[in-house]
């Protein structure tokens, strides 16, 4: 088997980081078999990070993903080597085109000398139970966690375990008010202030639930958060207006309450919203915020009467 002299692409900079593509043909004398591509790194990348390269489908998905870890120099690159009847029985080139992805994993290596970050120290000692001195159980699931920092990130915590001015003796505590996968992620925040290893909360459901568990133990930072985040949103999830709204007031979230009027009051999201069944019985439950509603909206008589 020879290979085709490979191609190099001129640079791209995406981020601030410069990448380029060299594309092989691995080529039996009858047949190319496969394709191999890298993706090397120009010498303004973070060495300290980890990187993904994936073949996509029409829809964006990945179908072969290579990953790799670098320990510096200046091209580092990822080999993705893609067989030839993967792209053709798949339909992945089109006119010509096909589409790689490649992203930061965001994974920070430990190196000799290097200096890692409190949140990434402290989250590994969340996940590894290291030097633990107490035990929480949450619908059953047993985690372990450690005082100090529960009660100076959290002043639920603080006040349940150094409210008498003396260290409590209690080591057990049982948690059943909140669902055991966003008692994790609000663990993980108070560790890390990050959700999973991310900046920003994946979804609305979650960021709604965390709004309530953070707001419960007295973790401000990670309420803002979900406030932000649901106010965001706000405009691109219709189905969440009301249960925004709900939230905004039981938990004195102003910037959340005001993104939720600015996107109700519009005429057409106002229409789409009154005639739900879930606007009758958000009218039985927050009469105060519908006549807010009415008030801001400056609706008709007619419209008025949903009301």
């Amino acid at each position: 088997m020879t290979s085709h002299s490979p191609f190099y692409s001129t640079e791209v900079v995406v981020g601030g980081v410069s990448l380029y593509l060299r594309y092989n043909q691995a080529k039996a004398w009858y047949t190319v078999t496969d394709a191999s591509f890298d993706i090397s790194f120009g010498p303004n990348w973070d060495s300290r990070k980890s990187f993904e390269l994936s073949l996509l489908d029409k829809q964006g998905n990945p179908i072969i993903t290579a990953s790799h870890c670098f320990e510096g120099g200046y091209f580092c690159a990822i080999p993705l080597t893609v067989p030839k009847y993967i792209l053709h029985s798949l339909s992945l080139v089109n006119d010509g085109y096909f589409f790689l992805l490649c992203k930061d994993s965001g994974t920070v290596l430990e190196k000799p000398g290097q200096e890692v970050s409190l949140p990434v120290q402290l989250g590994k000692i969340l996940e590894g139970n290291e030097m633990t001195d107490m035990t929480l159980e949450v619908n059953g699931e047993v985690i372990h966690a450690h005082k100090a920092i529960l009660a100076a990130r959290s002043p639920y915590f603080k006040a349940l375990l150094f409210g008498s001015m003396v260290e409590s003796k209690l080591q057990y505590f049982k948690i059943e008010d909140t669902e055991t996968e966003v008692f994790k992620y609000l663990l993980q925040y108070i560790y890390t202030d990050t959700i999973d290893r991310n900046s920003e909360i994946s979804s609305t459901n979650l960021a709604q639930k965390l709004l309530v568990a953070a707001d419960r133990y007295g973790v401000e930072g990670l309420k803002m958060k979900c406030e932000e985040k649901l106010s965001k949103n706000v405009t691109l999830e219709l189905d969440s207006v009301l249960s925004c709204f709900a939230l905004a007031d039981m938990y004195y979230c102003s910037k959340l309450k005001e993104a939720c009027f600015e996107f109700a009051t519009k005429p057409a999201n106002l229409g789409n919203l009154i005639f739900t069944e879930e606007y009758l019985q958000f009218m039985q439950n927050y009469p105060a915020l519908v006549a807010e509603l009415r008030n801001r909206s400056g609706c008709s008589e007619t419209v008025a009467q949903n009301f």
